[in-house]
């Protein structure tokens, strides 16, 4: 009996700290047309935030899209991980404008033969292609040419220069 008495105190104690204070029907009423007026307020302010984020989104979209460069390791055909967003971005732009091509331009820096620098710069061109393909991308938008080293930079002293030779550019434009 003493432990149910004591339950109960507790429960009163509980539930009298949470009560609210009690309100007049004027305040009730103020309250209310104070939460209206902030409701549409309130919904301005997501709106706002929500064109905020589509805003911050197709700047991001779109600075994706400005970058058409995808940089190669010596002597390699397979691009770092880092370009898949780009290669994503640009995929998802083809896929929505079917009738668009695109020219994937095969690169190499100007140490190795001519020749072998133009099937270099194919195999590039080719991976960025199949990239493309694994996104959905119809292989008609997709055109590829190898430069080689025939656009590489002239006179280049060191490491820094020839990894800017060392790409594939994504070239729109294509009839």
């Amino acid at each position: 009996m003493k432990n149910n008495l004591w339950k109960i105190v507790a429960l009163a104690l509980l539930l009298s700290a949470c009560k609210s204070a009690p309100t007049s029907p004027a305040k009730t009423e103020a309250a209310s047309a104070e939460g209206a007026s902030t409701k549409p307020a309130a919904a301005k302010a997501q709106s706002k935030d929500n064109s905020d984020k589509a805003a911050h989104a197709e700047n991001v979209y779109a600075a994706y899209l400005s970058n058409r460069q995808i940089y190669f390791e010596y002597d390699k055909v397979t691009f770092r991980q880092e370009y898949q967003n780009l290669i994503a971005v640009h995929a998802k732009y083809l896929l929505s404008h079917p009738q668009t091509k695109i020219l994937l331009q095969g690169h190499s820096d100007e140490r190795g033969t001519a020749k072998y620098n133009y099937e270099l710069g194919k195999r590039r061109a080719e991976a960025v292609k199949n990239a493309f393909s694994d996104h959905g991308v119809k292989k008609a938008q997709l055109v590829t040419i190898s430069y080689g080293n025939q656009q590489a930079s002239q006179d280049c002293a060191d490491e820094e220069c020839h990894k800017r030779d060392r790409r594939v550019d994504i070239s729109y434009g294509m009839k």
